[in-house]
């Protein structure tokens, strides 16, 4: 055959690789796209001898390993010193090793820029993955097997929580990966055409479509992220392992009929048992980007038996007092150790690469439990509300990173209008930014003429906690962020929602802030052990001022802060900036015009968020309509399914399809013909039960193109056809509307490889 159509396959095929590996590259920051479609290149190409030539493939096995060496030189440079070739393979060895150590300590989205070894890891994993899939799909011609690898690679991209949706990449990965599955079975053929390829275009425009219509009719799924954050696992196989992310399930955990024993903690004061911090928001999700870099020292004990974890300092922290706290953690895996304040020493008897981030989180490489003791030395904060006034915002620069935004901050905009301003900035600054264009002015509802940094957060606390409800089942929102659907539409949601919003409005301020996780105090008894349940888990929000440190703040109703502090939610709690003359600080401010209260009517009738999104109104409707098209498109596609060899191939060929036919059309109708019948007896039943016959020279020339080795002429198959569709019009009209509707759905006896042997064997 022409190579022509074996070079569009191998295109196809690249193409899809090529989609899968950037859909994998829009979690990585910067951007690695040269490496990963350099690396999709070279390992088609070194897995495609078998393409060239069917007995060629195993020439694969000695490229790939050059191409992985290739990959590897391209993506990360030697170092002067490294000489001779052993070197340079034990070089990027142990370059691959400290990446895979990386990858298990970054999350996503996963920046590369200060991680060389990071960023050759991900290469080779995608040279890895397409070489697999192209010694499968290319070399061995298994196009469906090849796809499979390729069909992780995109799904791992695609529900990455920070990765943007990108409808285009799986969209464009169905069109490709039909196209060359179609393509495929033309490869086995002496002759090509280019029509050839349109039945496996069109599958691929119709799969692409019923993709669009489905993933529009969820707005979990079509969203940013993928993931729906209301119905994640939280726990990975094998136990409860506690992830402390975005996607930690808290409605699953916040259920009272399942509440679960997470650990004892014996300590002289209540606290939030922390264990992580989020410090990134990207618009649809907080995620934690700190690196665990530092490697606690520790000692051992005067008996051996413990070890001691001496954390370093931070500065500045929050006044208070040194406390022992002992924890007991039952039935849960976890990679974080839980602090009730500022931790300054942890002891327990396991030696253990502890390690810390900026964000104060302590945490190890391999999840332990399911039992768990150790014993924290911890500073518990005494500040009181006087203490946060007046600090002002000047902020350090190692604080910067908490004040990142997707978009501008409101103290950027100028002009006589800002709220305008903000508007057209933010038009051009996000694809989405129609969910966000009421930011501005909300904000500025909230805050009113608040200036000082304590009492913006003072007010902002107050009024999430006043004018947003809390649910674990917010309803469906039209918006693709979490957050936008929280403050714009729902006004409904959990702590997640509710910290997650305090600290981008503050950050939005100008103002350091991070979502903290993990638990609150849980039940205290008189012996002054705290037992802390899954129904206990818990996020909230930590705010930096200057000479003080990081302080918590909690938005969530019905959750406050155990000992006093300057929140509002904590005990006997004196606004210090209720005498103020601006008239601000404990008024709550009143509600923006653009919303309305719990329980009031929008105009027109309709309850607060029952109006909007017509998926909102009539959810069943999209799936509905796709099982309408679905019932539709069956019967067309299993008809030229069946039919595809009629049109294609020699006459002969062409032939044998329409003796098939024939036999699966009188089995849509009940009428049996055994898979070892023959031409005569094929006849005999359609005489008997149809009650027609073919024209008196069809049956002998059938026999002698069959079986005495004469040519098949188009007319052969014109007359076969002819005769066919007159029994099925038989068929049809005798059966009833009914029953021949029912025939268009009725799945075929055997496959058409199945029905191709037995009908040779036949002949």
């Amino acid at each position: 055959m022409r190579a022509w159509p074996r070079l569009v396959y191998l295109a196809l095929f690249i193409g899809a690789a090529a989609v899968a590996a950037l859909a994998l590259d829009a979690a990585l920051r910067p951007s690695a796209s040269a490496d990963l479609l350099r690396a999709v290149l070279v390992a088609s190409l070194c897995a495609a001898p078998g393409l060239v030539h069917r007995k060629a493939w195993p020439a694969a096995f000695v490229l790939l390993p050059l191409g992985a060496l290739l990959v590897a030189r391209t993506s990360l440079l030697l170092p002067p010193d490294v000489e001779g070739f052993g070197a340079q393979l034990a070089y990027y060895w142990e370059q691959v090793g400290q990446g895979a150590i990386l990858y298990t300590q970054k999350v996503f989205p996963m920046t590369l820029g200060d991680a060389p070894a990071l960023r050759l890891f991900w290469a080779l994993v995608v040279y890895g993955l397409t070489g697999l899939a192209a010694l499968l799909g290319l070399g061995l011609r298994r196009p469906l097997a090849g796809l499979t690898p390729l069909l992780v690679l995109l799904c791992f991209g695609l529900t990455v929580d920070e990765a943007p949706r990108a409808l285009w990449a799986p969209v464009l990965f169905l069109v490709l990966a039909a196209s060359a599955l179609g393509l495929s079975r033309s490869l086995k053929r002496p002759g090509w055409r280019v029509r050839d390829a349109v039945p496996s275009l069109a599958v691929g425009a119709v799969g692409a479509a019923l993709a669009l219509l489905i993933l529009g009719a969820a707005p979990s799924v079509a969203a940013r992220p993928w993931q729906d954050w209301r119905t994640w696992d939280p726990f990975r196989s094998g136990g409860s392992v506690y992830s402390f992310n975005w996607l930690q399930n808290y409605p699953q955990l916040l259920d009272p009929a399942n509440d679960q024993l997470v650990m004892k903690v014996r300590s002289p004061v209540p606290a939030y048992w922390r264990a992580n911090a989020l410090d990134t928001f990207t618009g649809y999700a907080w995620v934690s980007t700190q690196s665990f870099l530092d490697s606690i020292p520790r000692a051992p004990s005067d008996d051996g038996r413990t070890y001691t974890y001496a954390v370093p300092d931070y500065s500045p922290t929050p006044p208070g007092e040194r406390v022992e706290q002992s924890f007991q953690l039952r039935s849960v895996y976890t990679n974080y150790f839980f602090t009730g304040g500022d931790p300054l020493s942890l002891t327990l008897a396991q030696q253990l690469d502890i390690r810390l981030n900026d964000a104060r989180a302590l945490r190890v490489v391999t999840a332990l439990g399911p039992a768990l003791d150790y014993s924290l030395t911890a500073l518990a904060p005494t500040l009181r509300p006087v203490d946060l006034v007046g600090l002002g915002a000047d902020y350090p620069e190692e604080v910067e990173p908490y004040l990142s935004l997707p978009f501008p901050r409101a103290t950027q905009m100028t002009g006589p209008d800002p709220d305008a301003t903000w508007r057209a900035t933010i038009s051009e600054t996000m694809v989405d930014a129609d969910q966000w264009a009421d930011l501005y002015s909300l904000n500025r509802e909230a805050i009113a003429d608040a200036t000082d940094p304590y009492e913006i957060t003072l007010r902002l606390e107050r009024y999430l906690r006043r004018y947003y409800h809390y649910d674990l089942s917010p309803p469906p929102s039209d918006y693709s962020s979490p957050f936008a659907a929280f403050l714009f539409d729902t006004r409904r949601g959990y702590c997640q929602h509710f910290a997650g919003t305090l600290a981008l409005l503050l950050r939005f301020n100008g103002i350091p802030s991070r979502v903290a996780v993990g638990f609150t105090a849980g039940q205290e008894d008189p012996a002054g052990v705290f037992t802390v349940t899954t129904n206990n888990a818990h996020a909230w929000v930590e705010v930096f001022f200057p000479t003080v440190g990081w302080v918590s703040f909690d938005p969530t109703p019905g959750r406050n802060l155990p000992t006093p502090g300057p929140s509002s939610t904590t005990p006997g709690f004196v606004d210090p900036f209720a005498g103020s003359p601006t008239g601000g600080g404990g008024a709550v401010p009143t509600l923006p015009p653009h919303q309305t209260s719990p329980g009031e009517t929008l105009p027109g009738g309709e309850p607060d968020g029952a109006g909007g999104s017509w998926i909102a109104r009539w959810p069943w409707l999209p799936w509905s309509l796709a099982i309408v098209v679905l019932a539709a498109g069956w019967p067309a596609v299993r008809t030229w399914w069946r039919r595809w060899d009629l049109h294609h191939g020699p006459p002969v060929r062409r032939l044998e399809a329409s003796l098939r036919l024939l036999r699966s059309t009188l089995a849509d109708y009940g009428v049996f013909v055994g898979p070892a019948s023959t031409l005569e007896e094929l006849f005999e039943v359609v005489r008997a039960k149809v009650g027609l016959l073919p024209e008196p020279d069809l049956l002998p020339r059938l026999q002698a193109v069959l079986f005495g080795g004469r040519a098949a002429r188009p007319v052969d198959v014109e007359r076969t056809e002819l005769f066919r569709r007159r029994v099925a019009r038989v068929l049809r009209h005798r059966s009833g509307t009914l029953r021949a509707l029912l025939a268009l759905y009725r799945r075929p006896a055997a496959s058409a490889k199945t029905a191709a042997r037995h009908t040779i064997a036949d002949l």
